[in-house]
């Protein structure tokens, strides 16, 4: 699909879950004869998630949750964090059946023999949920009842034997532990579950690359941590109506007798409903026109600054240098207002030639006599860089330890070249004399002890400050101070705001992280943290441009703030960093950090950004014709490649059949359109000599709708 995308028919367990025995022959022989002859069975089950998901299993899902938008023509999905999980239980209890003892050989495949995932994904609308209640019980609901009743339930029995092949609880889940339930009607179950061949290709898997990713919730990857390791499950219903609807996931564990393609297959009885077990569910409304594409291309850029107009003259520096005034409550408990910016401003800010430390806050404070008003900011990441640096107790035990060694090892050098001294002092004196001398120059008070700092910052002190240094625990009301800054234009917009990283507000931090048991040649260890690169990813650049100081420093480090739908809507969106000549931009800090906010900060100038749909959660579904007298449906096959597949150049799609039986009332007869598929495909196949395999692998590729992306050029001032 692409050089980081791999569409994946399944990733099985080594064991699905259930109920297993395992048993010991051992025949004792005795001059080769037997004497002995033991046996045992050994009982075990194999665990796996069963009524109820952990929150962490799901990873996304589309359409999004509460969110309104134009999703017409596609399928709902739900991505999971585990590859494995659509395929961990079976539906019947028993293994694939490719891996069963009586299935011939020439099956024995997962691509003869498809696996059948224990779950689907089942869609209703606003009406059809009026007369639905997904309901908060125990699984004594789900359990045969002592008295027979018109609710259809899951074949599993409370019974806790071990059985093979048998659906029952296993010893470890009781009768009281909760789950969700919905009863739906007969004729629901029968139109709107899947056959038992149609759910083999409504789940699959994606190895995908997560290198220009937020990696939270990522939790299963390849060895490398560079792929994350995904599964699918995708709903069978297209979403057409303007209306609000409600995605459920539904564990058919214990049904496989009544789905279609059950040999034999049980009826529901009329008037009959039926339990199913609610794994996960969320809603969101099929109206308006906001999609993936208008979202992204709605971004707008602008730098970090309030744009908002003001006829004050003097006040427009501190605006367009991105200040905000806020309210201060000064010791004496006097209400002013003082200027405040963050680490990121709107313009390239060259730091001075020489680090300042500041023994206290109060000493990074500036006055403007213009305003009349103090300006903060340095002073307020000095005492933010301090108070993370006294929270973080190993980093203040290992500053304290390492600094004490230091003055050990200053005072050790000092003693030996005292001594030295006096040994070799050929003055007539005696020894009683040198050694009054002696002591009298190692009891005296220097004026001041210069620290050595030669001896490598401590690891823990090098973590602390290089997560420091990227603004990890920094609240992020001291990075956006204002809502302003990041306010979008209307609700369907977005807004990326893009900044320069202030080396004298990063500066600050660190001294005020530094200042723990602080001594007089601090400023020293701040140097060498800053340019002798003891911060991972610290860019201390030269300068070649200032003619008055040739040593000027500038921080090359930039970033961009992203407020849009589509950061909450779509998790794992990919974006990528480019500075002028094109090369990609190493990430500082690349994630999440909110519910809308995206946050990436890069080594270097950012000349372009490039934000791509995650590649797991590709869109699955079909083309809606607006034209209602001519095919409502639309569907391409397509090359390897994406581009759409021809023979004899005329395109090969199957509309005629999408809208001639195999969607009836929105739902897709999959198994029926995956053979199809197959059939148009086979002869294009054959004549590429290519073995013709058609899984659910080949069907989601076939499904899924093209990446959409989007390029921003950037323009920092640098002024």
């Amino acid at each position: 699909m692409s050089e980081i995308t791999k569409i994946v028919q399944c990733f099985l367990p080594p064991m699905v879950a259930g109920s297993y025995q395992v048993t010991v022959d051992q025949d004792i022989l005795r001059n080769k004869k037997s004497v002995q002859k033991i046996k045992k069975a050994f009982s075990f089950g194999v665990d796996a998630a069963r009524f109820t998901l952990n929150a962490a299993d799901i990873y996304s899902v589309y359409p999004p949750a509460n969110r309104s938008g134009n999703y017409s023509g596609q399928l709902p999905h739900v991505i999971f964090s585990r590859r494995t999980l659509p395929w961990e239980r079976t539906i019947d209890g028993k293994p694939p059946v490719f891996q069963r003892e009586e299935t011939p050989q020439q099956k024995q495949t997962p691509q003869v023999s498809p696996p059948v995932p224990w779950m689907a994904l089942l869609l209703f609308d606003e009406d059809e949920m009026q007369a639905l209640k997904i309901n908060l019980g125990s699984l004594q609901d789900i359990l045969p009842p002592s008295v027979p009743d018109t609710v259809i339930r899951p074949a599993i029995s409370k019974e806790s034997a071990f059985a093979k092949a048998e659906l029952t609880l296993m010893e470890w889940e009781n009768e009281t532990d909760g789950c969700f339930t919905v009863d739906i009607t007969k004729e629901q179950f029968d139109a709107y579950v899947p056959s038992m061949e149609s759910l083999s290709f409504l789940a699959h898997a994606k190895e995908v690359s997560i290198t220009h990713k937020d990696q939270e919730g990522i939790l299963d990857t390849d060895a490398d941590k560079s792929t994350g390791m995904f599964s699918v499950l995708v709903g069978n219903r297209v979403l057409t109506s303007g209306k609000s609807h409600t995605a459920i996931v539904v564990s058919l564990e214990g049904y496989a007798a009544y789905l279609k393609g059950a040999t034999p297959k049980k009826e529901i009885p009329k008037g009959n409903s039926v339990r199913l077990v609610v794994l996960a569910h969320w809603n969101f409304d099929n109206s308006g026109e906001a999609n993936f594409l208008q979202l992204v291309n709605g971004i707008h850029t602008r730098p970090m600054k309030i744009e908002k107009a003001t006829e004050v003259a003097h006040l427009k520096s501190y605006f367009e240098s991105g200040h905000v005034p806020l309210g201060h409550l000064t010791r004496a408990g006097a209400t002013t207002i003082s200027w405040y910016q963050g680490p990121f401003v709107p313009r390239l800010s060259p730091a001075t030639s020489k680090k300042i430390s500041f023994t206290a806050s109060d000493g990074a404070l500036r006055y403007d006599r213009t305003t009349g008003f103090f300006d903060v900011s340095f002073a307020a990441a000095w005492q933010l860089g301090r108070v993370l640096g006294l929270q973080n107790q190993e980093y203040a035990r290992a500053m304290g330890a390492w600094r004490l060694s230091q003055i050990q090892e200053k005072a050790k050098n000092t003693q030996r070249d005292t001594i030295n001294s006096l040994m070799n002092n050929q003055e007539a004196i005696t020894v009683k004399s040198k050694l009054i001398q002696f002591l009298g120059v190692t009891t005296s008070t220097p004026e001041k002890i210069e620290v050595a700092t030669t001896a490598s910052i401590p690891e823990e002190a090098r973590s602390f400050l290089t997560e420091l240094y990227q603004l990890k625990g920094v609240p992020f009301s001291y990075l956006v101070p204002h809502e302003f800054y990041l306010e979008k234009e209307h609700a369907d917009s977005g807004i990326m705001t893009v900044f320069y990283l202030d080396p004298n507000w990063m500066e600050a931090l660190l001294d005020g992280a530094l200042s723990i048991g602080r001594l007089d040649d601090t400023d020293h260890i701040l140097d060498r943290v800053l340019s002798e690169g003891l911060i991972d990813g610290y860019i201390d650049q030269k300068s070649n441009e200032s003619k008055t100081d040739p040593d000027l420093r500038v921080l090359n480090v930039t970033g961009f703030l992203l407020r849009s739908d589509v950061v909450s809507g779509w998790r794992g969106l990919e974006i990528l960093a480019y500075d002028s000549d094109g090369e990609l931009l190493p990430a500082l800090r690349f994630e999440r950090i909110d519910d809308d906010i995206f946050l990436g900060i890069f080594n270097g100038n950012i000349a372009s950004i490039t934000i791509k749909q995650p590649f797991e959660g590709l869109h699955f579904g079909i083309k809606m014709d607006s034209n209602r007298e001519s095919n409502r449906y639309q569907k391409n096959l397509k090359e390897d490649d994406g581009s759409p597949l021809e023979a004899s150049r005329e395109a090969i799609n199957v509309n005629n059949e999408l809208n001639n039986g195999l969607i009836e009332n929105d739902i897709i007869d999959v198994a029926g359109l995956a053979s199809l598929m197959k059939q148009k495909l086979n002869p294009v196949a054959i004549a590429q000599n290519k073995e013709v395999h058609f899984t659910s692998a080949e069907f989601a590729y076939q499904m899924v709708d093209s990446p959409v992306k989007r390029e921003i050029t950037i323009t920092l001032n640098v002024s």
